[in-house]
């Protein structure tokens, strides 16, 4: 088994795609829905198994149930409203939170002024201004740590941190900038807090791995990615670190407490 990576730099993307195809592999696991999008018009014969926010959405397949040829694989995507959810939980934990910014990458844009459109109207109803903080196509350390600089210039109280892969991949950068802004933060994945990030409401990405095993035991035997619908996260967790919030000066609330599904002290 080989390892390619673009280490979270989506200018790569493209060669990386063209590298692994040149290598003739029998299967590829993409974890990057992006990734699998430019591996996708180089082959219709090798096996791909993606894990990715929404493959239809994003052009990876056209259909969840009947996937298309080649690429099958499971759909970390927990839907628009998951974002309301993560903004109750911090302005449970942050009182008085006003002022608040969703990082993604300037690629995402459109997602944030259509699909989101709900959120800011919702969150302004009650007093709290969203707001996105785009990053740079060169998604380095450079480009997060511009934007943290944006944020405490603009006096922002709340941070919340969308699903991209290239988040993850630099997860502990975010935590420690967050961390040393004293920007409070919610994620959408546990593997942030395992870091040292406050709090995450979202898909179990272990489960997701285990999906994928599953997938590539049956294709290895013979099956077709086209005979295995997309599986799809039903399974959502709350993760709190209290070490971070008391770091922060914040102090999780008792009904916070009571459903989170792990509490790392």
């Amino acid at each position: 088994m080989d390892r390619y990576s673009a280490l979270g730099r989506s200018e790569h993307y493209g060669d990386l795609a063209r590298t692994i195809i040149a290598s003739h592999p029998d299967l590829i696991i993409s974890l990057s829905g992006p990734i699998a999008r430019q591996l996708k018009p180089l082959t219709t014969t090798i096996p791909i198994l993606v894990s990715s926010g929404d493959p239809v959405a994003g052009g990876v397949v056209t259909n969840l149930a009947k996937p298309d040829g080649n690429i099958t694989g499971v759909s970390v995507d927990a839907g628009l409203g998951v974002y309301d959810k993560r903004l109750q939980f911090l302005s449970e934990t942050v009182r008085n939170l006003r002022n608040v910014r969703v990082l993604i990458p300037s690629s995402a844009t459109m997602f944030w002024e259509t699909g989101l459109a709900p959120l800011r109207e919702a969150a302004g109803r009650v007093g709290i201004r969203i707001a996105a903080v785009l990053l740079s196509e060169k998604l380095d350390g450079a480009a997060y740590e511009r934007v943290f600089d944006e944020m405490e210039t603009d006096r922002v109280d709340g941070l919340m941190v969308a699903h991209q892969g290239e988040h993850l991949t630099n997860r502990q950068l975010i935590a420690d900038l967050a961390a040393k802004h004293r920007l409070p933060a919610v994620y959408p994945h546990r593997e942030f807090v395992d870091v040292g990030g406050l709090l995450s409401y979202g898909t179990d990405l272990g489960d997701a791995m285990l999906r994928l095993a599953d997938m590539t035991d049956q294709v290895m035997k013979g099956a077709k990615p086209a005979g295995i619908p997309f599986y799809q996260q039903i399974k959502f967790e709350l993760v709190l670190n209290r070490t971070t919030a008391k770091s922060l000066g914040l102090e999780f609330p008792v009904s916070l407490l009571a459903v989170a599904d792990e509490v790392i002290e």
